[in-house]
């Protein structure tokens, strides 16, 4: 087996700080194929911006220090990007892909989410175990909550009712009531969760649990929670459009799991680059990216044929921690 870098160390090697060791969907459609893929570049303080029609880098652009986390916001034509170590998030107009403003956040912003209304952005603050609640009119804090030991990702529940939070360090997901801003359950998962992804319709949620080599699949309806194993060190997940297929980033193992899940089976295991990371799917062009951290490039994998089809020249460090597939909307 070859030697790789720690996925949890890697923040580390941005912020000296001993005890921190970091490991929706990540993780969109309609008919126009010029989609976008924001990819965070944590080594060069960069977005790369990929048009997912052509797969190729349209444009870069210079975000604050160690960038991680992204969330898009189609109808606002906004890009937010978590700065691990300038402790702030860069917003990008996704118009022209400039950088248009900077939140301090005061922490260690890690995960993002955008509510499906787009009223509300989230972070997860890894060094301060919170949730904030930002104002996307605003870009001023409105709420923040203590949460559970190093938050990471999270995703928000199509009816924006609910925030799912990934604790790494409490081995549990926070289940958030976004109206009361209130805890209002914890789900028990793997050991270590740290990617989360939710399916289309809000009824399935997933937990990639990196140190045991799992994902707990959680029906949000029942909370009845099913276990898969996949590769080694799991990183991040997106689920299909139709809900039948999770993918897994394996960051040890540079592949992607294809999991049937009506089935609870492994459909197949597809190479990728080195230490893959995170990954989002364009419903549209039946592509799944994949950022690669070692490679310094994305992976693009039909998922139709789940082959893969191309590989793109990205930034030093590639990550896309959380949903960077931006769909055009109509207007735009």
């Amino acid at each position: 087996m070859k030697t790789k870098i720690n996925n949890f160390t890697k923040i580390g090697i941005f912020i000296a700080i001993s005890s921190f060791s970091l490991s929706i969907n990540s993780c969109s459609a309609d008919t126009n194929t010029h989609h976008r893929a924001y990819i965070t570049n944590q080594g060069e303080h960069s977005v790369s911006v990929i048009d997912t029609g052509t797969n190729k880098v349209i444009h870069t652009t210079n975000v604050g220090k160690a960038p991680v986390g992204i969330a898009v916001a189609s109808r606002l034509n906004r890009a937010y990007v978590s700065n691990v170590e300038s402790q702030d998030i860069s917003v990008i107009d996704t118009q022209n892909n400039t950088l248009i403003n900077t939140i301090k956040v005061n922490g260690a912003p890690v995960g993002l989410a955008i509510s499906s209304d787009e009223k509300t952005l989230y972070a997860a603050d890894w060094f301060n175990n919170r949730v904030i609640a930002i104002s996307t009119n605003s870009t001023h804090t409105v709420r923040e909550l203590s949460i559970g030991d190093a938050p990471a990702g999270l995703v928000v529940s199509p009816n924006n009712r609910t925030l799912y939070i990934t604790n790494r360090d409490s081995n549990d997901i926070a289940v958030i009531d976004t109206e009361t801003f209130t805890i209002k359950q914890r789900i028990k998962v793997g050991k270590h969760p740290f990617g989360i992804a939710l399916s289309k319709t809000g009824k399935l949620l997933a937990s990639v649990n990196v140190q045991d080599d799992t994902i707990s699949i959680i029906n949000t309806e029942s909370n009845v929670i099913e276990n898969m194993k996949v590769g080694y060190h799991p990183y991040c997940a997106a689920f299909s459009a139709d809900e039948k297929t999770l993918y897994v980033t394996n960051t040890q193992d540079d592949s992607v799991t294809v999991l049937d899940i009506a089935n609870k089976n492994t459909l197949t295991t597809i190479n990728v680059g080195s230490t893959p990371e995170g990954i989002s799917i364009d419903d549209t062009n039946h592509r799944a990216y994949i950022a690669n951290w070692g490679s310094n490039n994305v992976s693009v994998i039909d998922t139709k044929t789940n082959q893969l089809l191309t590989t793109i020249k990205t930034g030093e460090k590639s990550r896309a921690f959380g949903q960077f597939i931006l769909s055009p909307t109509i207007g735009n």
